[in-house]
């Protein structure tokens, strides 16, 4: 078991619970970091603020899902082996996940967006084809570990 703490912030009007997506993080952090420490930021903001990280931190002026910038090592990193020692910080455009849920409900696909973007903050990739893989695997294998709860549904 890992020790977790999340700080939830929702910047929008949009009603989203956060309990779900922090049983998801300890479930993760648990797995991918036994008996580390995880601190987990969440916050649920809109296009402009995503976009104006997305143009700050990546280049890339337009809105996308998801950002995840990981501080255990600076910006990005990856998980420091040394302290097990997870810092993230992973920002969500909620405007986007409703706008590429389709069929599926909104709790639904902002779960799976945080599952991705946390394992991004594990060090996860989706660049090349192997890791790609390897990372849908996990997301696959996280995303069965939440169904039946609120925000899977």
């Amino acid at each position: 078991m890992s020790e977790l703490s999340f700080n939830f912030e929702n910047g929008t009007d949009v009603p989203v619970d956060p309990q779900p997506l922090e049983t998801a993080a300890g479930i993760i952090c648990s797995a991918e970091l036994p008996g580390g420490v995880c601190e987990i930021g969440l916050l649920i903001c809109s296009d402009q603020e995503i976009r104006r990280y997305n143009q700050l931190y990546r280049g890339d002026d337009s809105v996308t899902d998801v950002l995840c910038f990981n501080g255990s090592e600076g910006l990005p990193g990856e998980v420091s082996p040394q302290r097990k020692t997870l810092i993230c910080d992973i920002l969500i455009d909620i405007k986007q996940v409703e706008r590429q849920k389709g069929s599926k409900s909104l709790d639904k696909e902002l779960m799976e967006i945080f599952i991705h973007g946390l394992l991004h903050g594990f060090g996860y990739d989706h660049i090349r084809a192997g890791d790609c893989e390897h990372m849908k695997d996990k997301e696959n294998y996280y995303t069965k570990m939440m169904e039946g709860t609120r925000t899977s549904g």
